[in-house]
């Protein structure tokens, strides 16, 4: 971005903030990622504030809020601000779908239910620091709690505490299975790891296993895939600066593609474009060009009209483009935080982390809050029935007293 457009990106927003806000970035060498500081989303936002954040992430893919308030600044503040951009949706972590994990292989079609707040992370994870860490309050099915500890430590027979260290995800769009997938994913910063004690100064070793990945890829391929962040941070490629680096005529038969993509294998599934042009600000990328979300979970993408295998071969050759270095950005969170990110200019992958921690400087924990549909200037949202049972779990919409908190 031309050091002028930072000006007048910085001069509107002091204008719509505040004189006391300024911005950072970008974020990323590709262009990717604006850090916006001294905005206080305890407060509902104007037509022209939305506005604003709006035309900012349909440019920049990834846009980080620093420093909000955690002993004002609440879930319910969290959720009401993420039906700016959508509905919110319940995470499959926090229901069943035909009676079982909707993370799993449950019937497309099946009955929707809300797995019991008792039952679900938050509960289990304020155990572990009664009186040091517990999570914000909330008993919304939108909201996931992601973190690397969830009940009391458990120690051997001897009475020691090993540490495990996971060996992190892969590279996804978020619940990109459905056929109206995610728009934008956001994240409220609760804890960040502290402890560098690692092999580099890192909080966590590299893992030396291949992942969730199907196997026979390259080596290039597998090493970029596994080329995770060690410090807790949330990894992201700009499929949107990956497309643009293409070559004219390449990028006009990628435009011509269509993936079929489905929730479980048996289902028919349905036809989505490779390729996305934002509709605010014109920018053109890749959806999700890998070979499956969820590996050995969800059924392999697959290009209409190519066979499995030829699928394979024209996808893992578009990962490994957008897997490229000049594409990479790991963002490293900072408690207060509230960073979105748009799930069709961008891939991103979660750090290998540490379980069954002992101590507060291991601890990792965040709320996390994904929206589908089209976002809104003004609340509350006033999205068709039919389509909030067609496209959110449960038909969930967020109450009343969540979008008129004080």
């Amino acid at each position: 971005m031309a050091n002028q457009d930072t000006q007048q990106l910085d001069q509107q927003l002091r204008q719509l903030f505040g004189a006391h806000t300024y911005s950072e970035g970008p974020l990323a060498v590709s262009g990717a990622g604006r850090r916006f500081v001294g905005l206080d989303l305890c407060h509902p936002l104007n037509l022209d504030q939305v506005t604003f954040i709006l035309d900012a992430l349909s440019q920049f893919r990834i846009i980080s809020i620093a420093g909000q308030d955690l002993t004002a600044f609440s879930l319910a503040h969290f959720e009401r601000f993420a039906n700016h951009w959508g509905a919110p949706v319940p995470h499959p972590n926090n229901f069943l779908r035909g009676g079982k994990s909707a993370q799993s292989d449950g019937d497309s079609d099946g009955e929707f239910e809300l797995i019991p707040f008792e039952n679900r992370t938050a509960s289990a994870v304020n155990l572990t620091f009664p009186d040091q860490l517990q999570c914000l309050a909330h008993q919304s099915p939108a909201v996931l709690v992601v973190t690397n500890f969830r009940g009391q430590i458990v120690g051997d027979s001897n009475g020691n505490r090993p540490t495990q260290v996971g060996r992190g995800g892969s590279w996804h769009t978020d619940i990109e299975y459905e056929p109206l997938p995610i728009y934008v994913s956001m994240f409220l910063v609760h804890h960040a790891p502290m402890a560098r004690t690692a092999e580099g100064g890192n909080w966590v070793n590299a893992p030396d296993s291949p992942g969730p990945y199907f196997e026979g890829s390259s080596d290039e391929l597998m090493k970029r895939r596994m080329r995770l962040p060690l410090n807790g941070e949330t990894a992201f490629a700009d499929t949107a600066a990956a497309f643009s680096a293409l070559p004219t005529s390449e990028q006009a038969e990628l435009e011509k593609v269509q993936l079929r993509r489905r929730l479980n294998i048996q289902d028919k599934g349905w036809l989505a474009p490779l390729v996305r042009t934002n509709p605010r600000s014109g920018i053109k990328s890749f959806h999700s060009p890998i070979w499956a979300s969820r590996p050995r979970v969800r059924p392999p993408v697959e290009v209409d009209s190519m066979s499995e295998s030829e699928s394979r071969a024209f996808l893992d050759r578009l990962e490994a483009h957008v897997l490229q270095e000049r594409f990479r950005y790991d963002h490293l969170h900072q408690p207060g935080d509230v960073t979105l990110w748009d799930n069709y200019m961008t891939l991103h992958n979660s750090p290998p982390s540490k379980g069954n921690i002992d101590s507060i400087e291991d601890a990792r924990l965040l709320y996390r809050l994904s929206c589908k549909g089209e976002s809104t200037l003004t609340l509350p949202r006033h999205d068709p029935e039919d389509w909030l049972k067609t496209h959110v779990p449960g038909g969930y919409t967020t109450p009343p007293e969540i979008i008129n908190i004080g």
